[in-house]
């Protein structure tokens, strides 16, 4: 690698860090976002609470509190969705930008073999071959192992969102 392509490697390096860069200011201005609407909420609620207990209200502050409970677990599933919306799209950034550096890497491996090949005496065929279907054969495992990521993923949220559902019948059930 010479001075020049050496400079321009740096190049789209700094780019590509600078973009990744932005793509996590973005998800964390989106959680932030979701973080101070939770504030808001919280603090409204809180001072209908206290309003309602000043006044001595004992009634409406156990309905403000069953509702606060009951708002609270809808924004926590909202807040769940977002977080995975956000994280999801993040780990398939970082594995569709992975699996680009890997196809450059293969690409360069398989450039520089044929160029040993003409260099080189009778069985550099054979080892390019080889290296060349190890290459292939990295590269599917990259994809598969990313499908079997994206598998077990969802079927964790399954599992957890099953969980929630069966959860609040659960306490209903208990409070008869």
């Amino acid at each position: 690698m010479d001075a020049k392509e050496l400079q321009k490697w740096q190049r789209e390096k700094a780019k590509e860090l600078f973009d990744y860069s932005h793509t996590l200011l973005e998800a964390a201005k989106k959680l932030s976002e979701h973080h101070l609407a939770e504030i808001e909420w919280g603090m409204k609620n809180a001072l209908d609470s206290a309003k309602s207990a000043a006044k001595n209200d004992l009634a409406k502050l156990k309905d403000l509190q069953e509702e606060a409970a009951k708002e609270t677990a809808k924004r926590a599933a909202a807040y769940q969705k977002k977080v995975k919306s956000v994280l999801k799209d993040l780990g398939e950034g970082a594995a569709d930008e992975t699996e680009k550096h890997l196809e450059k890497v293969r690409s360069s491996l398989v450039t520089w073999l044929e160029d040993a090949e003409n260099k080189m005496p009778a069985h550099a065929d054979k080892l390019s071959k080889v290296v060349h279907e190890m290459s292939v054969t990295g590269q599917n495992m990259f994809k598969e192992g990313r499908r079997i990521v994206n598998q077990v993923a969802e079927t964790a949220e399954k599992s957890i969102d099953d969980l929630v559902k069966k959860s609040p019948t659960k306490k209903k059930s208990d409070e008869s």
